[in-house]
């Protein structure tokens, strides 16, 4: 059986977080289209508005690395190429059933 993942990306904006937030939420209802993933949010950080996280569930590890292969996940990169993004952090992690 596949194992089911969380992937997640925090990202940081130094003063145009309205920018970056309008340009993810269009990143997140593209992917969120994607066979395999069950839910792709877009929080903003409550303490920073500066800071955001984009917050997916596969359902398997196959069906993440197909999503690194679209090409709308260039997006992400071009946040960071045009400065509305000043840092990103990635985090994927297994599912495990107790």
């Amino acid at each position: 059986m596949p194992t089911e993942r969380i992937n997640t990306h925090q990202l940081k904006a130094d003063g145009c977080s309205d920018e970056l937030g309008k340009h993810l939420q269009q990143i997140v209802d593209t992917l969120r289209q994607l066979p395999g993933s069950d839910t792709y949010m877009l929080d903003r950080c409550p303490e920073d508005d500066n800071r955001g996280t984009v917050s997916t569930h596969w359902q398997s590890e196959a069906a993440l690395q197909a999503h690194y292969c679209c090409p709308e996940m260039q997006g992400c990169i071009t946040l960071l190429d045009s400065r509305l993004a000043s840092s990103v952090d990635c985090n994927n992690l297994p599912i495990v059933e107790s």
